[in-house]
């Protein structure tokens, strides 16, 4: 597994590796990527911010865009009137209803997913994924329940365009520190990882602040991402030449 101190070093270095060392060269619906499989990093020093790479111009559309939706995954809005604000790109993969499967803030924190009401008998059998995750860190420290789901069996349905890519996030405290790691199944450098990075790492200092009261001495740990499959499109390479600082 590769470490990295912090968020933009992650991404850099993954963006070069599957650049110049792919594992395949695939073409899932018929757009060719570079490809690498089952892909583990670490990040030791997680902050929420913009990351920055080495094209000036790319950076400000990072700025940019990762605050737009930052600010809608903390609005917990799954509609899609809403997301194309930020980019029309999503009106692409609406559900008929006019909703986004995407919309991480609404799964963890808008969904009643957890829970089984007819084995619990605490009155309140529901919760979102944040909930369990938090209630489970809150009961016991040193948990390893405290998993947090985004992709749902609802979503797994012929002719979604919006098939999650992220399935779950475990969280973990020990030694007053809390970890969190991301496993997703697909993952887009040039347009998922390096806006989703920096949210994921939010959840962090959101999830230390609540736990705040049952742990004072918990601190931030370090963040975690696997992939399945970690890959760059081919029509990306100049942008991502850019990016690595290797344009000519």
């Amino acid at each position: 597994m590769k470490v990295y101190d912090n968020i933009h070093e992650a991404y850099i270095e993954t963006l070069r590796d599957v650049y110049h060392n792919f594992e395949y060269e695939s073409a899932p619906r018929g757009l060719p990527i570079r490809e690498k499989l089952d892909y583990t990093f670490k990040i030791l020093n997680p902050v929420a911010e913009s990351i920055l790479t080495h094209d000036l111009d790319r950076n400000l559309v990072i700025e940019e865009y990762t605050k737009k939706e930052m600010d809608l995954y903390d609005s917990q809005t799954n509609k899609v009137e809403d997301f194309a604000t930020a980019s029309k790109f999503w009106k692409t993969i609406a559900n008929p209803d006019g909703t986004i499967n995407s919309a991480y803030g609404h799964l963890i924190w808008g969904v009643l997913s957890c829970g089984n009401p007819v084995f619990e008998t605490d009155g309140a059998p529901y919760r979102t994924p944040w909930e369990w995750a938090k209630q489970s860190l809150e009961a016991d420290k040193d948990t390893r329940q405290a998993v947090m789901k985004f992709s749902l069996p609802r979503h797994f349905w012929k002719g979604n365009k919006d098939f999650v890519c992220t399935l779950h996030g475990n969280w973990l405290i020990r030694e007053d520190k809390l970890h969190l790691s991301i496993v997703m199944r697909s993952n887009d450098l040039m347009k998922g990882l390096v806006y989703d990075l920096s949210w994921f790492v939010s959840l962090m200092d959101r999830m230390v602040e609540e736990l705040k009261p049952t742990y004072p001495e918990l601190q931030k740990g370090a963040y975690t991402h696997s992939v399945h499959s970690i890959h760059i499109y081919e029509k990306d390479a100049p942008a991502i030449l850019k990016m690595i600082g290797e344009a000519e």
